[in-house]
This record gives C-alpha cells, structure tokens and sequence, in this order.
C-alpha cells in the first residue's frame, strides 16, 4: 500500500520545485521517493494549468464517486446473496385437503 503524506508536506515540497530544486536532492534530504515527487510536480502543473489533465479537485470528487459506487455494488450483491439464499430454502406451505364433509 502507498505511503501517505499530510497535504502540507506535499505543498511545502512541491513549492520547492518549480525554482529549480533537483528532484534526486529533494528525495535525498527528504525521503520521500524520487517517483512520488515527479507525480506530485506534474499534478501541480496541472492544477496551475500549465499542463493538461485532471485538476486535484475533480480527482478528489471522481475518487469519492468511485468509492460510493463500490459501495452501491457491493450492497447490491450482497442483496442478491439474500434473495436467492430466501429462494432457495423457501417453504411452500402444503396444499390443503378440503374436508369433506357428509350430511
């Protein structure tokens, strides 16, 4: 699972890079993987409009609907679970003898 970061280390460290930090220095002193911090310059790029793509705020948004419709699946699969476990041991009551009846 990905490391996760406070949002004010990601902005303190990608407010170094557009003045010509050397990302290799910054991942030295800071730990932080080389990979991540390229990520986290070309999403900043994006949200400055520099570059195309998603802005953070529209992923956020899309991310939180991914999750909601994973939770909607999963919900209805588990109503589909109940339903045929419901047909499957449903109890037809027996039929019924009329009495007969003499006069």
């Amino acid at each position: 699972m990905p490391r996760m970061y406070r949002a004010g280390v990601c902005r303190q460290i990608v407010s170094r890079l557009p003045w010509g930090e050397v990302v290799a220095a910054i991942a030295a002193e800071t730990g932080i993987a080389q990979a991540t911090l390229f990520r986290w310059k070309r999403q900043a790029l994006i949200d400055a409009g520099v570059i195309q793509g998603i802005p953070s705020v529209e992923a956020d948004e899309l991310g939180t609907a991914h999750e909601r419709i994973a939770a909607l699946e999963a919900e209805l699969t588990l109503t589909r679970d109940a339903c045929e476990l419901f047909n499957e041991r449903a109890v037809v009551p027996p039929r019924r003898r009329r009495a007969i009846v003499e006069d």
